[in-house]
């Protein structure tokens, strides 16, 4: 697999977590008021703390991630650990799968079916997987960008609708909400599981990618979350999608029809974070097997992620469940935390002459 810089996987995390701020978090979750500006700065402090065991295997295991050190110790231990860790970067996948094709329901198709949606994301999805990470990043500099001028255009555009009055201090007085909201914030930072698997393609200094990406999305994570307080205000608690209604609002004619322009590049993002997801089980495949190819594998599991779709999706009981459970933020330390961890401990380095054979 080509090698990407830093900075490029940190753009792609950008969009990921945008992606994910924009068509997935349960409205109940972006509540009117100042408790989610407290939950996303300490949720972000908590990320940095979940990262460190993989920073700190980065720097130990130079050139690897936790699969390949895992397996250079022993083959079928290395093997379990990518099972674990496999079953849980499926179940976000999955969930990332079905809420991209909800939204793609209420705000641009109208309806369609749940198999002509998952089909479209998977099979997209794993078409950038086939291209490659490198494909991925560099298409997710292009959606990021865009992304961050159509949130430019919305500030611009409805200035004259914000108000002020509506930011005023005050305490949390719903600790339940609070604590929810924390969690919640902290459950949707899936990066982690992608940057655990692909470290090893970063060229050099991968912890940068962690430093920038963390930075950039709690940056903007508080000013569309400021946006939120000052054109809706307490409207926000009754809304689905607030930055789509938001551009929908707009007096300026041209900017009406942006509603939908938007919506297609969060789309275009929400697919990229799925192909960083298909990329990640890919280099987890290919490293366990010690097969390059992977072109079969993909479309295996293409499909079984569609049928796992077929059957969360068609039942709502399924699909609250998964949503819970992911919300609970314990598979994702479970994966990008623990796992890590245990390989930071137990994982073998390199030999010496292969890591010069690398450098050479």
């Amino acid at each position: 697999m080509s090698k990407i810089s830093s900075k490029q996987l940190a753009t792609a995390f950008v969009a990921s977590r945008l992606t994910t701020e924009m068509i997935m978090i349960p409205g109940e979750l972006i509540r009117y008021g100042s408790d989610r500006f407290i939950a996303i700065l300490i949720a972000k402090l908590m990320v940095l703390l979940l990262y460190l065991p993989l920073l700190l295997l980065t720097r130990k295991y130079k050139g690897d991630n936790f699969v390949s050190a895992a397996i250079r110790r022993n083959r079928i231990y290395g093997i379990i650990l990518s099972i674990i860790f496999g079953v849980v970067l499926t179940s976000v996948t999955v969930n990332s799968v079905l809420n991209l094709q909800l939204y793609i329901t209420d705000t641009l198709l109208g309806e369609l079916l749940l198999i002509s949606g998952v089909a479209l994301i998977t099979g997209a999805s794993v078409y950038g997987a086939v291209k490659g990470v490198s494909a991925v990043t560099r298409t997710a500099v292009f959606g990021t960008s865009i992304f961050g001028f159509l949130i430019i255009l919305i500030i611009i555009t409805m200035s004259d609708k914000m108000d002020f009055s509506y930011l005023y201090p005050a305490t949390i007085e719903d600790g339940n909400y609070f604590f929810r909201a924390f969690v919640s914030e902290v459950s949707c930072n899936s990066e982690i599981l992608i940057f655990a698997v692909l470290c090893k393609n970063i060229e050099s200094k991968p912890n940068k990618t962690v430093y920038y990406s963390l930075a950039v999305i709690f940056v903007l994570l508080e000013l569309v979350n400021l946006i939120y307080n000052l054109i809706l205000g307490p409207y926000l608690n009754e809304l689905e999608y607030p930055l789509y209604v938001i551009s929908s609002l707009s007096d300026i004619v041209i900017f009406q029809r942006l509603d939908g322009i938007d919506a297609i590049v969060w789309l275009l993002c929400g697919i990229i974070k799925i192909a960083l997801l298909f990329t990640s089980m890919k280099e987890i495949y290919t490293t366990a097997s010690k097969k390059p190819k992977a072109i079969w594998f993909l479309i295996i599991y293409a499909l079984l992620v569609t049928f796992i779709c077929m059957i969360t999706g068609s039942d709502r009981r399924y699909y609250d469940l998964l949503q819970t459970v992911l919300h609970t933020a314990v598979p994702l330390v479970i994966a990008g935390t623990v796992i890590p961890l245990l390989v930071l401990f137990t994982g073998k380095k390199k030999p010496q002459k292969e890591e010069n054979y690398e450098k050479d």
